[in-house]
């Protein structure tokens, strides 16, 4: 509960509902916790939504060790509100919606001078088609079911920390994708709307990478009264609380004579419509992963 109060959009909190978390190791023994994943899952409207942040083994000959991992955590994920039962496989086919992301850890098979040599010719296919996870995902021996946007900047591992250089230690490692996002929904619900990296962080052998997605969600079975993660939703407890926080932030920026209120959210706009538009009507929200 604190995580998404956190790291969503405050308006969001209200229609959200059944939010749990879970975590599955996958280091030494099964015990260590520096491999593993961590997951929440959450309903957004009618709209179910798995995350899966994983850190996978690492070095280029362990991907049969890496796919056994996400076999692992897939099957290993327990939610209450999925009983063990009932999964016939993973809980990814109980869900609408899921993400995995994190440090896949999945490597480039080409040699050092063939990976420079694209990159510095900004000419990225000869890496993607030495690239494990790609392969890995395509002959449904990892992740089946999921797909990544194209990948459209160069690799993000591994860096000399607080340079632009690739790894110049006596290892020579290989310039790879190991950060990845890759997403699954039924009906296609997902869209991507931005897929890239983030050059400009240096502070680590990593760099950061993101995406933006477009996310379609299914109505909510109930109009005005919505079980929220926070307790019962009502439409007009909620429309009156998004009025008084307007109103405070518009008295904090009244000292900014430029400053404008901003358009009423989607959101918004379906708690001032009728009663109905929450139940019979189809809504969209972004959701962004980094």
């Amino acid at each position: 509960k604190q995580w998404y109060q956190r790291r969503v959009r405050g308006e969001m909190i209200w229609i959200m509902r059944d939010v749990q978390s879970c975590t599955v190791a996958c280091g030494a023994g099964g015990v260590m916790r520096n491999k593993g994943a961590v997951a929440i899952v959450l309903t957004v409207f009618g709209t179910s939504i798995l995350f899966v942040t994983a850190h996978l083994r690492a070095h280029a000959s362990k991907v049969k060790e890496r796919n056994y991992e996400t076999e692992r955590i897939a099957s290993s994920l327990d939610f209450s509100r999925y009983p063990k039962e009932r999964q016939h496989n993973d809980i990814f086919d109980k869900v609408d919606c899921a993400f995995w992301f994190g440090d896949l850890n999945y490597r480039n098979t080409c040699d050092r001078q063939t990976a420079e040599d694209s990159i510095s010719r900004d000419d990225l296919q000869p890496l993607l088609e030495c690239d494990q996870l790609t392969q890995q995902v395509r002959e449904k021996q990892t992740l089946t079911g999921f797909t990544e946007a194209p990948i459209s900047f160069p690799p993000t591992f591994k860096f000399d920390p607080g340079t632009c250089n690739y790894d110049t230690s006596t290892k020579q490692r290989v310039p790879s994708w190991t950060d990845r996002i890759l997403f699954r929904s039924s009906e296609d619900a997902i869209t991507n709307k931005s897929y890239h990296y983030c050059p400009s962080l240096m502070s680590s052998d990593h760099r950061p990478v993101f995406g933006v997605y477009l996310v379609t969600l299914k109505p909510s079975p109930i109009s005005q009264t919505i079980r929220a993660a926070s307790g019962w939703f009502d439409k007009r407890a909620y429309a009156q609380g998004m009025k008084r926080r307007q109103y405070v932030q518009r008295t904090r920026s009244s000292s900014t004579k430029e400053h404008h209120m901003k358009q009423p959210s989607l959101i918004m706009k379906a708690v001032n419509g009728p009663a109905k538009v929450m139940a019979s009507h189809k809504r969209s929200m972004v959701c962004s992963v980094m």
